[in-house]
């Protein structure tokens, strides 16, 4: 844990009034006590000692490969942000498929890292692996999907459960008065916890204010939109009175291709997350009624100045990243990425 400001004040032995008038180059503290102040500040880490403020940083972020733009959008922010910060270098590799023994692999081949940045997938195999690169000295940033217990460095993402229940509300909302019918329930990846707490954050708040609506038996679309518009159409054939989809993960281009060649794509209410360009278009078309966006670049952002700020002994204030509700009527525009 990054020490505090009452830290510093314990080890120079003055007042948090005083460490803050030198902090902030304020008058009335004596050439003595700034310097008392300084040294300490410098010395239980609170400030980067000159030799490590720039020092050379090299890290690595595992990404899974596949046809999931917004994971392809989390690379490109990844990519362009490291390039734009001195003496930062970051390797992005994929890993081919979702399996737990295959991350974990890949984990233990990242050689040496000043940090790494890992979409994680919840399993003991990556628990293991990440606890291993922690106990080396290694520090681990999980993105967008958590693993608990693995002694992580930070968890940058949304709440996943509070997304989930906020798809709940858009759903509930969108149907008005059709108080009774069935919903469907696509995970990415049940291997992500974040899907898993989404799935949960959904049944709560059907449970508690929309009884009415069946949530049926969920379907994996492994992050694949073929399988995921196979998996509609027969959905589809199956339900034909089906009232509302939720997508927790990705996909959301093949089911949106199987409602619109049902033709029922203005009859259904489809909920769906990431505001990346496809899914833009689909909320434009109407075939998409609302985006639930955890803001691609603000991870990426975050996830790197969290590690940065580590290696250099620089002080740093998270900023968690914040669900944003994205209907057609404010769709946001990224200039960082192609529309």
């Amino acid at each position: 844990m990054r020490p505090t400001l009452n830290d510093l004040a314990e080890a120079a032995g003055v007042s948090t009034a005083t460490v803050d008038r030198v902090l902030n180059n304020r008058p009335n503290v004596s050439a003595r006590t700034r310097e008392i102040v300084e040294v300490a500040a410098r010395r239980i880490g609170y400030l980067a000692d000159e030799d490590s403020a720039g020092r050379p940083v090299h890290l690595v972020a595992l990404l899974p490969a596949g046809t999931n733009q917004f994971i392809r959008d989390l690379r490109a922010h990844l990519a362009a942000q490291a390039a734009a910060v001195a003496g930062v270098t970051l390797d992005i590799r994929e890993t081919n498929s979702l399996t737990p023994a295959d991350q974990a692999r890949a984990l233990g081949r990242v050689g040496p890292a000043d940090g790494v940045i890992v979409v994680a997938l919840n399993h003991p195999f990556v628990r293991d692996a990440i606890l291993s690169l922690s106990a080396r000295g290694t520090p681990v940033v999980t993105l967008a999907s958590d693993l608990a217990g693995s002694d992580r460095l930070a968890y940058v993402g949304v709440d996943n459960a509070q997304a989930g229940r906020l798809a709940g509300q858009v759903i509930g909302r969108f149907l008005g008065r059709q108080t009774e019918g069935k919903v469907a329930f696509f995970a990415g990846t049940l291997a992500y916890r974040g899907h898993q707490e989404r799935e949960m954050g959904l049944r709560q708040i059907l449970a508690e204010d929309h009884p009415g609506l069946t949530l049926l038996d969920l379907r994996e679309s492994r992050e694949d939109r073929d399988r995921a518009r196979d998996q509609t159409r027969a959905l589809l054939a199956e339900h034909p009175d089906l009232l509302a989809i939720y997508n927790a993960g990705g996909g959301t281009a093949g089911i949106a291709t199987a409602l619109e060649e049902a033709g029922c794509a203005d009859k259904i209410v489809f909920t769906a997350h990431e505001a990346t360009a496809r899914n833009k278009a689909l909320l434009q078309s109407g075939t998409l009624d609302a985006v639930i966006d955890q803001n691609a670049r603000a991870e990426a952002r975050e996830a790197l100045a969290i590690l940065v700020a580590h290696t250099r002994n620089l002080p740093h204030s998270p900023v968690p990243p914040r669900l944003q509700l994205i209907l057609r009527e404010n769709i946001p525009h990224d200039p960082a990425l192609p529309v």
